[in-house]
């Protein structure tokens, strides 16, 4: 019996190890990750900063289409975006937690951008108090009467990891927005986000 006891014990330590090491892993991958986003993002390179979606995305809008789509966003005949600052808070303490075959976890980040507005001053005008409104006179500072420089702050992006995928997936989780635009970010949120991760994320 005691033979057995020792047995278990030393079975159990040893996968708490092999455990340890796995997270340790992980993390470093996801630290890696997080990295070669942030510069894909801020460079506007959306062929690569695209591989991080979740892949079910694409079942939901294709490809080609979302990066049209998001192109369009960044620059159009109302305004052109620029993103000048995407800092990840927990690249040195990341907690990963299990969730069925998938690993998962929640990353903080703050971010900034430059909005040059274009078109008549009314609308320039409307513009710049919508977005005060929407993220706080304190994150918009002008520059003339058409350039923003906006601060976006503690924002979230859940990350997953498929066992069959070489690197984490990353989604900006905006189930908190007001409004119309919020039901539809929590809806697609639910669409493209594996069962078991959608459970363990839950309402956190």
């Amino acid at each position: 019996m005691k033979h057995l006891v020792l047995c278990l014990t030393a079975f159990l330590l040893t996968v708490q190890t092999l455990e340890a090491q796995s997270k340790k892993e992980l993390a470093a991958m996801l630290t890696r990750d997080l990295e070669a986003y942030r510069q894909y993002t801020l460079a506007g390179d959306f062929d690569n900063s695209l591989q991080f979606m979740p892949p079910k995305m694409f079942e939901v809008v294709p490809r080609d289409s979302l990066k049209a789509s998001m192109m369009h966003s960044m620059d159009n005949e109302y305004m052109t975006i620029q993103l000048t600052g995407l800092d990840f808070k927990e690249k040195k303490k990341i907690n990963i937690k299990k969730a069925g075959a998938y690993y998962w976890t929640m990353i903080q980040y703050d971010g900034s951008m430059r909005m040059e507005l274009k078109g008549e001053p009314g609308y320039k005008a409307l513009m710049v108090t919508i977005f005060k409104n929407q993220l706080g006179a304190e994150n918009v500072q002008m520059e003339g009467e058409s350039t923003m420089k906006i601060a976006l702050k503690n924002k979230r992006l859940i990350a997953y990891k498929d066992p069959a995928s070489p690197r984490w997936s990353l989604i900006e989780d905006k189930r908190s927005e007001k409004g119309p635009t919020g039901e539809k970010q929590k809806i697609l949120f639910e669409t493209i986000m594996p069962e078991e991760v959608l459970k363990a994320v839950g309402n956190n």
